[in-house]
């Protein structure tokens, strides 16, 4: 290499490492510009999720989640009540399809019929597939 290509490279080399030190400098010490740089992101980032849909997508599967919780939030609280009325001595007897009376030690039965069901079934296989494709 020649002088003035060495030169050259040597004042390239120092300009990639005055960038560098620009670009050190703003990272330790934000100033002003990358506030208004990530509030411009942010806004960006709000528009885009907005008109994309993937804004209202997100908050209706929120709001059915909720839905859902509350459902089994209630179902939950309905079965402590039905334990606490038993461990007080109030016995409800349940009755099923045919007369029969619910046992506790009936559990299992109940439970292969109700994953025999057709519902039951297709039920699971679309949360099957949900994860699946999810994943």
């Amino acid at each position: 290499m020649t002088k003035e290509e060495l030169e050259k490279a040597l004042k390239e080399v120092e300009e990639q490492r005055n960038q560098l030190k620009e670009e050190l400098n703003k990272l330790e010490n934000p100033g002003e510009d990358s506030v208004v740089t990530m509030a411009a992101s942010a806004k960006k980032a709000l528009h885009n999720a907005i008109s994309s849909g993937n804004l209202k997508n997100t908050l209706e599967k929120v709001s059915g989640s909720l839905d859902f919780m509350k459902t089994a939030v209630t179902s939950f609280s309905q079965i402590i009540e039905k334990a606490q009325q038993k461990m007080e001595g109030k016995v409800e007897e349940i009755t099923i399809q045919g007369g029969m009376t619910v046992m506790s030690d009936m559990w299992v039965p109940m439970v292969l019929g109700l994953i025999q069901t057709q519902e039951f079934q297709h039920i699971m296989a679309n949360m099957l597939v949900k994860i699946i494709k999810d994943a």
